[in-house]
């Protein structure tokens, strides 16, 4: 065999695997929603959707005057962390349920989530 040849080979080899996971469905995929309530009672609650698929977490918090988007990632061990607008949205799944906590100026919420589907 050539060299060349032989490179192509192990590499093909190392990437399969990762090729074989590309349908397969992550611990935490699917549509989850819930609300997010300040932590204070001084804020108006917000109702919050997020999509999981494989690592990759995409949703948006409604709150009275705006939607800002969510983009972040999911670990295997379900701890969560993305960005609200500018903001750090922090958070755990676990089964069919998410905790987490974000603050805006002065309010800090605590969201809720259950997975929908």
């Amino acid at each position: 065999m050539n060299r060349p040849l032989i490179v192509a080979t192990v590499a093909f080899l190392l990437l399969l695997p990762q090729f074989n996971n590309v349908d397969a469905a992550g611990p935490y995929d699917g549509e989850w929603s819930g609300t997010a309530t300040s932590i204070d009672g001084q804020c108006k609650r917000a109702v919050v959707k997020l999509t999981v698929e494989g690592q990759v977490v995409l949703g948006q918090a409604r709150f009275e005057r705006g939607a800002p988007n969510i983009n972040g990632t999911v670990d295997e061990d379900g701890a969560f962390g993305a960005t609200m607008g500018f903001q750090l949205f922090r958070g755990k799944f676990i089964r069919d349920r998410f905790e987490g906590t974000f603050k805006i100026f002065d309010c800090e919420w605590k969201a809720v989530l259950r997975r929908t589907r």
